[in-house]
């Protein structure tokens, strides 16, 4: 069994209609998406993926986390295990329908939001629409942290030859895409930092992902959220939603050292607003490269937005913090 086999093996695929923007569990459901979902989930952390691996992307990551950290993973349409039509209408704010679905679905009242890569705009979009609509509904929020994710739509640093050249392949050209193992090396590299050998069997297991189900013209029509976080400059702008927000939870801007596609967004977050933000050394795949890094990051976020891992049975303590016990 592969790991990414592994990894779907302990989720589910749920129903979802994007048309009511619910979860369907019973009866025919026009899509079904991936789902994973570890511990009670009424306090769960939501894990949210990366382009262009998904959900899997953190597959090495979870491997490092602390085991009782209630998990919530999501697959958006399109993606690993997920269905992956290709007339969906594929966007920021179609995943974050998908996100605040899920929320619904599994009761959670409370959260922190991890986002890597692209899922940085869903995490703005769901804050934005709660300060457009106060009775947005959501769970509470108890903390944020944003890992090598678009924040301001001017700090986008993506190599010419990947996402602003997918997003203008015809359709006709997207199923032809991923065929070749050294051709996908040749524009897909850049992911990873200089110093790391990337084998090709890591290349196969990622284009594997991204082939299943039929999907891999995705990697072109979900291309365009570079274009869609700068058309919505104003509203998913991160200086003004951290300032409407700062205070009411922690939020936490980091990055890797050689992310060639994201690595402005963190100098930008520390000069445009004095953030202390959080480096890790590798390239833009630190899911791959440092899982065990990345996931002590994530532990160390969590305590500071409320879990606390005790020798003592899951409960909460007088200051309402979520108390975990650990391994």
């Amino acid at each position: 069994m592969s790991a990414a086999d592994a990894w779907f093996d302990g989720g589910e695929r749920v129903g979802y209609d994007p048309t009511t923007r619910a979860i369907v569990r019973s009866g025919d459901a026009p899509l079904h998406v991936f789902l994973r979902s570890e511990g009670a989930s009424a306090h769960a952390v939501t894990f949210l993926p990366g382009y262009p691996d998904g959900s899997v992307g953190w597959a090495k990551v979870h491997a490092h986390l602390p085991r009782e950290l209630p998990k919530v993973f999501v697959e958006y349409v399109g993606m690993g295990d997920s269905d992956k039509p290709q007339d969906h209408a594929y966007s920021t704010a179609e995943r974050t329908d998908l996100v605040e679905a899920v929320w619904r679905d599994l009761g959670v009242a409370s959260t922190t939001l991890v986002a890597f890569d692209f899922s940085s705009l869903v995490v703005l979009e769901h804050l934005r629409r709660r300060l457009e609509d106060q009775d947005h509904a959501g769970p509470a929020i108890r903390g944020v942290l944003l890992f090598n994710g678009g924040l301001f739509p001017d700090g986008h640093t993506h190599p010419w030859y990947t996402t602003p050249v997918l997003r203008r392949l015809p359709k006709r050209a997207r199923g032809g895409l991923g065929t070749s193992v050294r051709l996908f090396r040749l524009v897909a590299g850049c992911m990873w930092s200089k110093g790391y050998r990337v084998t090709d069997d890591e290349l196969r297991d990622l284009l594997g992902v991204m082939h299943r189900r039929d999907g891999m013209f995705y990697l072109a029509a979900a291309a365009g959220f570079v274009a869609d976080h700068e058309a919505q400059g104003e509203r998913l702008d991160f200086g003004a939603l951290y300032r409407a927000y700062a205070g009411q939870f922690p939020i936490l801007v980091a990055g890797s050292d050689e992310d060639r596609f994201e690595h402005r967004q963190v100098d930008l977050a520390e000069e445009r607003l004095g953030l202390r933000v959080e480096r890790l050394p590798g390239g833009h795949l630190t899911t791959s490269e440092q899982p065990e890094a990345l996931a002590a990051l994530i532990a160390k976020f969590a305590r500071t937005a409320g879990y606390r891992f005790e020798p003592s049975g899951s409960t909460k303590d007088a200051s309402g913090a979520v108390v975990l016990p650990t391994s």
